[in-house]
């Protein structure tokens, strides 16, 4: 790390640290910071989503924001802060996709990687049936991979499947190794143990996203966990034909929210698992609904038609 990236990331730390105790307070000043670093590296909506967030009190992402600090713990909420941030570039990232696209030696902000081959859960369209069955990755494996994807910036990593915390001493010694990293894991609901939430809380750099549809009781019991130990969670939906009508709805986002969750996934296309799809025009107007959503509610949301980006007028993915 260079002398000037040292600095940076130095000033960075100071002003989380500098957040950390008084987040109400101290938000609509760290814009002033933000601005004088990052200002002319980031696009007009960038600069105006930004802005909201961080000084307008009823906007939701400002309240997202301020949700983290009462309902995470503090180690853990400035770990994956300054791995997002400082090693992850995060105010740099419109500035290198203008500079570089994808595909000419950088990385995208987030890789998934499916540790197991075959899953079990015999998914519709899944890489699985398109590319073959592949062995498993074993650590060593998995260790390469981050590795290689790091040193182009990458460092953000989702690990997808069936239940990858069935590996749970590999992710959690990979969590060990890359502090420098954020994880996350898709995982039924029977995955979050005592066990678990311990090594959560001590490596404070893996967040899982409990597989809600899979079991709701189980589902309610994680989410109450997690959120007593103040761990950081989200939440995976899977859309299908029967079901498409009643996720991302008002209701479903303030039940979602209230569990404690920080992101909800809605796994629209394609479906997975034995379930009918939803039509197109069902996924239509839930897409529709999801980028609606994103307004107005304090959860980050994201789906297979439109990514993760909280700015419609900034997205990530494709279109219909």
């Amino acid at each position: 790390m260079s002398i000037p990236v040292r600095l940076r990331a130095f000033g960075i730390a100071r002003a989380l640290d500098y957040l950390e105790r008084d987040p109400d307070a101290n938000l609509p000043r760290l814009m002033e910071w933000v601005d004088k670093f990052a200002g002319e590296k980031l696009s007009p909506p960038y600069q105006d989503l930004l802005h909201r967030a961080m000084t307008d009190p009823d906007n939701n992402w400002n309240q997202l924001l301020r949700s983290m600090y009462t309902d995470v713990d503090s180690r853990v909420l400035k770990k994956i802060f300054e791995n997002f941030i400082i090693h992850g570039g995060l105010l740099d990232w419109p500035r290198q996709n203008r500079e570089k696209p994808f595909g000419q030696g950088n990385a995208p902000w987030a890789v998934i990687i499916d540790p197991s081959f075959p899953c079990a859960m015999d998914c519709a369209g899944c890489g699985a049936s398109i590319f073959g069955v592949r062995p498993s990755m074993e650590f060593d494996s998995l260790d390469e991979e981050i590795d290689s994807r790091k040193a182009k910036g990458c460092h953000l990593f989702i690990f997808s499947g069936g239940n990858p915390l069935a590996r749970e001493e590999e992710l959690i010694a990979l969590c060990n190794k890359h502090t420098d990293c954020v994880f996350a894991a898709f995982t039924p609901p029977a995955s979050i143990t005592q066990t678990l939430r311990a090594d959560l809380l001590r490596v404070g750099n893996l967040f899982p996203a409990i597989q809600v549809d899979l079991d709701s009781a189980g589902a309610v019991r994680a989410t109450e966990q997690l959120k007593r130990d103040k761990l950081p969670f989200g939440v995976a939906c899977r859309c299908t034909a029967e079901n498409a009508d009643r996720v991302a709805t008002e209701e479903y986002y303030d039940r979602v929210i209230e569990s404690g969750a920080k992101f909800c996934w809605f796994f629209t296309c394609p479906a997975y698992g034995a379930p009918p799809s939803p039509t197109a025009e069902q996924l239509l107007d839930l897409h529709r609904r999801v980028r609606e959503f994103r307004k107005t509610k304090p959860l980050l949301t994201l789906d297979f038609w439109d990514g993760p980006s909280p700015s419609v007028a900034a997205p990530q993915g494709g279109s219909i």
